[in-house]
C-alpha cells in the first residue's frame, strides 16, 4: 500500500498498462490451450482481407487500410472547414458570428451517425455544374460525413487557441499598425498554432474510431468485410474476429494518443 502511495500517475498508468497486457496475455495463454489456436488460426488466414480488402493483401480495395485513408481525408477537410468556422466564430461582425456558432454547435451536437446518414441520403449520387458532373460515390460522402462533426469540434480549438494568446500581444501589435488579417496572420496564429496540435491530433484519434460508423455508408472498410466474412464462420470464432478489429484500432490509435499527451505536457504552462 506504501509503494502504490509512492507511485506517481505516470507510475500508477503504467502499472495499470502492464496489468492490462498481462491479463490480456494470460488469456490468450489459456484459451490456446483450451482449443482457441485453431480460431486464432482462421483470424490470421482472414487477415490479409481484413487489413487490406484483398485475400492476398494486394491491391488495396478495402479493409482496415480504407479506414485509415477515410480518416485522413476526412481530417484534411475538417481542419480546412473547422479553420474556416473557428475563425467565422471569433469574427467581430454578427452575421458572421451568430450563423458560425449556430452551425458548430449543431455540427458538435449530433450524432455521428445521423450525420452520416444524412449526407447518405440528402447528397445526390452526382452533380452537374457549369456542363461537369461532380459525383458522390459513397466514399466521399462518408468522408464528409465525417468531417463536418470533426471540423466543429477542431473549430473549438481553434477558439480556445486563439483566446488563450494574451490580450497584450493583440494590443502591442495595433500599436505597430498592423490590422486584424496581419495580426492573426503574423502574430497571433504563429503561437497559437503548437496549442492546436494536441487538440487536432485528439481530433483525429476520436475520428479514426469514429471511422467505423462509416460501414452504414456501404463501402468496404473493415467492418463491412468483417460482417461479410462472419457469414462463413462458425458463431466460435465471432469473438476473435471482433477482438483482432479492436486490437487493430487500439495499435492505432494509442500511440496517438501518447503523443498528443506528450505534446500537451510540453505545451501546457508556457506563457506567451
Amino acid at each position: 500500500m506504501i509503494a502504490g502511495s509512492m507511485l506517481s500517475y505516470d507510475g500508477k498508468k503504467r502499472a495499470v498498462l502492464l496489468l492490462i497486457a498481462f491479463g490480456v496475455a494470460v488469456w490468450i495463454g489459456v484459451d490456446a490451450a483450451a482449443g482457441g489456436s485453431a480460431h486464432w488460426s482462421r483470424v490470421l488466414a482472414r487477415l490479409p482481407l481484413l487489413l487490406t480488402g484483398s485475400a492476398s493483401g494486394w491491391p488495396i480495395t478495402g479493409g482496415f487500410a480504407l479506414n485509415i485513408i477515410l480518416s485522413i481525408a476526412s481530417m484534411a477537410l475538417a481542419t480546412v472547414l473547422g479553420t474556416i468556422m473557428g475563425l467565422a466564430t471569433l469574427a467581430r461582425f454578427g452575421p458572421i458570428r451568430v450563423p458560425s456558432l449556430l452551425l458548430m454547435n449543431f455540427l458538435r451536437n449530433s450524432p455521428w451517425l445521423v450525420l452520416l446518414f444524412a449526407t447518405l441520403y440528402f447528397l445526390p449520387f452526382e452533380m452537374h455544374v457549369f456542363g461537369t458532373t461532380i459525383a458522390f460515390p459513397p466514399f466521399v460522402k462518408a468522408v464528409i460525413g465525417l468531417a463536418l462533426p470533426t471540423a466543429a469540434n477542431f473549430s473549438e480549438v481553434i477558439r480556445g487557441a486563439v483566446q488563450s494568446i494574451h490580450s497584450g500581444q493583440w494590443e502591442a501589435a495595433r500599436s505597430l499598425g498592423y490590422g486584424t488579417g496581419q495580426i492573426y496572420r503574423h502574430v497571433i496564429m504563429p503561437q497559437a498554432l503548437r496549442r492546436m496540435i494536441t487538440g487536432w491530433m485528439n481530433s483525429y484519434a476520436l475520428l479514426m474510431i469514429a471511422t467505423a460508423l462509416a460501414t452504414v455508408t456501404g463501402i468496404q472498410d473493415v467492418l463491412t468485410i468483417l460482417n461479410t466474412l462472419l457469414a462463413m464462420e462458425n458463431e466460435r470464432v465471432i469473438v476473435y474476429f471482433y477482438l483482432t478489429i479492436l486490437f487493430l484500432f487500439i495499435a492505432y490509435c494509442y500511440p496517438i494518443a501518447v503523443v498528443a499527451r506528450r505534446l500537451e505536457r510540453a505545451v501546457k504552462g508556457e506563457s506567451l
